[in-house]
């Protein structure tokens, strides 16, 4: 009984340091993850976080033209990921084509709008989406996922506001307004 005891004692010793090492390692990644962008040899990282430089990624659009975020450097660029059946993605886009119309060229921002075409049923529906709303900004899609992923999009819709060097200003969860759009392409310089 008193081998059992110290057994048991023994084995919660090691799982207690396990935990301990584990827990201790994933705090670090995350505060590395947290922590701005590092130049790196006259570079910046690429990451997720202000002032860390946008992942480039290649897309194709409805029409099946392969669309990348690097063609988009010297633009304010919003990299909006949704999809057909969300509200809050339905609510935004009338303002978003009102800002592409009448605001991109002034603030020189494009849009481009990836839908996350492994949450839809068929890529006709985002196609019969995109001419209902009368969008005339870039619509790619993320067939396979991927760039949703990269971009670490969890709720949707989901935003990340690009400056024309291709660093992440900021990233917005949820709807935007004509008005937050304005607001955010003039706050980049």
């Amino acid at each position: 009984m008193r081998n059992l005891i110290i057994g048991i004692v023994v084995l919660s010793g090691f799982l207690a340091l396990g935990l301990h090492v584990f827990t201790d390692n994933k705090n670090v990644n995350v505060i590395n993850q947290a922590e701005p962008a590092k130049e790196v040899s006259g570079a910046v990282e690429v990451g997720l976080q202000k002032g860390d430089k946008a992942p480039d990624f290649t897309l194709y659009s409805l029409e099946g033209e392969e669309v990348s975020l690097s063609d988009y450097e010297g633009k304010v660029t919003f990299i909006n990921f949704w999809t057909t059946w969300c509200p809050p993605c339905k609510k935004e886009m009338p303002d978003m084509q009102e800002f592409y119309e009448e605001k991109a060229e002034e603030y020189d921002a494009e849009i481009l709008s990836i839908n996350i075409t492994t949450n839809e049923s068929s890529s006709q529906i985002v196609e019969d989406f995109v001419k209902e709303y009368a969008l005339t900004f870039p619509v790619l899609l993320d067939e396979n996922g991927e760039q949703s992923k990269t971009f670490a999009t969890i709720t949707i819709p989901t935003t990340y506001l690009v400056d024309k060097n291709g660093i992440i200003m900021k990233k917005i969860i949820g709807p935007m307004s004509k008005e937050q759009m304005v607001e955010l392409a003039s706050s980049v310089e």
